[in-house]
């Protein structure tokens, strides 16, 4: 969904939740998202640094004690670092790497320094040997007698699952939350929505972090140099009044309405799912979403109970939302064309150059598949899926895609919910259905789309295959790298091209990258040197 826009969206609708961090505020319980240090700290690192992993290590375990110090919890900590995650996160990592890759020989072919360290930020991966190092030097270090009086819970990179839903699964697995408050160290739109949807174990859930320098743009009374806490249970208080349009809550389907709203915010995109290009988050997609939701409980009622999506009552908003998907995408067009006329009015970003400028802005200034879908002339539907999706689409593609979309929302959502159901399901395509497609395929019943634990985690090795460009092949041990690029190179190529449309910035587009097939390596990674 993107932090900068719905952190700005949800803190101007509600300013009140956004408190200034206080010293006095007492706290049974401190949890933290680490993979965020790390990096922060690689930012910090001296330049004649002699052992970059060791002294990265040690920085980490010391700003992670830092913000204990500072929280000061009476009971516990729990510090994780993301482990091996679902397939259907490995597609936006891999995504990542490469276009970092891009950007960096774009950069240089062009005479643009940018500042760099010696040692590749890729080792922030599963897999590697500075993982395996960061793991067993943190586990020592908070080992130390100095934490005799605290439980301090060290969950490694050796551990499947991504930080923040290892954090959540061991709240809901220790009914204990029910009676403490507990704050947690982060502040990305996954991890507010996976907050909102944990007040039902945890009554008292507090974010808390440095707040980062974009929220000066938008209001003026907020200090990028203060710590806030977001008040989690008052968020969910002003959602849960929002959605019931100010009425007194006298049942548990007006309070469950809460969790419908972070199902519905899944349409506008995620780490998993892409966003419809009539639903853009930067131009009211939450006020359209809400919209039909609230029209969706005159007509039908409520889209989830605690475990179970449904589905019937799915139909009618995505119905409402199909009838709207012509003049929305309409407006989406003409915003982005005014857009792209004023980009270059823009003003940069400290450092950054002109020529940065322009190729962070490229989705703008290149809009020629976009001019050719123009929703403002008949049949651009068909023209949609043929430029989007490499080709022209029979009702039977169209299906298949609809088909594996709504799966997404039921992975999501049990994700979310109650854990990863399937570890090797994930969404197969850049761009999701049109919505007047999709609603033909909602079902009508409640069904499961997924089925749960029909899966277990990858090794390690595989997604550090699966994820790494060519470049960043030597932290791949050597004799998987040379199986690999001698019977598959085709996976590791250095031209490919990229897909942006709908997009705002580079970062935000889509590395058209060759398919991978995990069992094959699974096969290669499994064999010893």
């Amino acid at each position: 969904m993107g932090i900068p826009s719905y952190f700005k969206y949800i803190v101007q609708k509600h300013r009140n939740i956004l408190k200034k961090y206080n010293a006095n505020l007492l706290v049974d319980n401190f949890y933290m998202d680490c993979n965020s240090v790390i990096y922060d700290c690689v930012r910090q690192l001296p330049k004649n640094c002699k052992d970059i992993e060791m002294e990265l290590i040690k920085q980490t375990c010391i700003k992670i004690e830092e913000y204990i110090n500072m929280i000061d919890p009476a009971k516990r900590v729990f510090v994780a670092f993301d482990g091996v995650a679902p397939v259907a996160k490995l597609e936006q990592q891999r995504n990542r790497r490469f276009k970092t890759q891009f950007e960096k020989n774009l950069m240089s072919d062009i005479g643009v320094k940018l500042e760099e360290i010696s040692w590749s930020t890729a080792s922030i991966t599963p897999g590697t040997k500075f993982m395996e190092k960061l793991a067993s030097g943190t586990k020592k270090y908070f080992q130390s007698e100095r934490f005799s009086n605290i439980e301090i819970i060290v969950s490694a990179s050796d551990e499947a699952g991504e930080g923040e839903h290892k954090i959540y699964q061991y709240i809901r697995d220790n009914s204990h939350h029910k009676e403490e408050s507990t704050a947690i160290y982060g502040l990305d739109a996954d991890l507010i929505m996976l907050t909102l949807n944990h007040l039902r174990n945890a009554d008292k859930l507090y974010l808390f972090r440095e707040t980062p320098h974009f929220i000066r743009s938008f209001d003026k009374s907020l200090d990028p140099n203060v710590t806030y806490v977001m008040d989690m249970p008052l968020m969910a208080e002003c959602l849960t009044d929002e959605l019931n349009d100010g009425d007194d809550i006298e049942n548990e389907s007006q309070k469950q309405r809460m969790f419908d709203y972070i199902f519905i915010c899944f349409l506008l995109g995620n780490d998993f799912m892409p966003h419809f290009p009539a639903l853009n988050i930067r131009t009211d997609g939450i006020d359209r979403i809400m919209s039909a939701y609230k029209l969706c409980l005159s007509i039908s009622g409520n889209l989830t109970t605690r475990n179970k999506i449904i589905w019937k009552n799915v139909r009618t908003f995505i119905k409402i939302l199909a009838d709207k998907e012509q003049e929305y995408i309409e407006r989406e067009h003409g915003i982005r064309e005014k857009q792209s006329k004023n980009v270059h009015y823009r003003s940069r970003n400290e450092g950054e150059s002109k020529e940065q400028q322009s190729f962070m802005n490229i989705p703008l200034l290149d809009r020629k598949k976009e001019e050719y879908i123009n929703p403002y002339e008949s049949g651009w539907q068909k023209r949609y899926y043929k430029v989007l999706f490499d080709g022209e689409m029979c009702e039977e593609h169209i299906k298949k895609l609809c088909l594996n979309y709504l799966e997404g929302l039921e992975w999501t959502f049990k994700y979310y919910t109650s854990g990863c159901a399937d570890w090797n399901w994930h969404y197969k395509y850049e761009y999701p259905p049109l919505l007047e497609d999709l609603i033909k395929y909602v079902p009508y019943f409640d069904v499961d789309l997924i089925e749960n634990n029909v899966s277990s985690p990858l090794p390690p090795l595989v997604q550090l295959s699966y994820v790494l460009p060519s470049s960043m092949s030597e932290l791949l041990p050597i004799h998987v790298r040379k199986s690999l690029y001698t019977h598959y190179p085709e996976w590791y190529t250095e031209e490919y091209s990229f897909e942006w449309s709908y997009c705002k910035y580079f970062w935000e587009c889509h590395a058209k990258l060759p398919k991978m097939d995990i069992d094959k390596l699974k096969m290669i990674t499994s064999v010893k040197a």
